[in-house]
């Protein structure tokens, strides 16, 4: 799945999917508990209101903010700038020393600083 994080319409559109991809999971569950009645309620968007769905959205709304991150970190360290030993004072990477990745792994921002 590709998050991409830059503009509105794109946070809808992951909205929009992670919505989706919650009553797929919903119904699949009511589904498995013997309730096909429920599940149709949830696939026509008519559940969105049941808290199944709403658990459902806010896990993988996490999973996609950490996966963002994830995915912002790696731009990062893919970039030939970022690894480029012609810039003054040397590679970015020389200086960032694995700080991004501890960073993104501690659930904040590439770029965080504590200042």
């Amino acid at each position: 799945m590709d998050i991409v994080t830059s503009s509105a319409a794109a946070s809808n559109t992951g909205s929009a999917q992670s919505i989706a991809q919650a009553r797929q999971a919903v119904a699949q569950h009511f589904l498995a508990i013997d309730k096909p009645h429920l599940a149709r309620i949830v696939l026509d968007g008519q559940g969105d209101d049941f808290d199944e769905v709403q658990l459902a959205v806010s896990v993988l709304a996490k999973q996609a903010g950490t996966i963002a991150r994830y995915q912002d970190a790696l731009h990062q360290y893919a970039d030939h700038g970022f690894w480029d030993d012609a810039l003054p004072g040397g590679p970015l990477a020389l200086h960032d020393a694995g700080e991004m990745a501890r960073n993104v792994l501690a659930g904040r921002t590439a770029f965080f600083h504590g200042d």
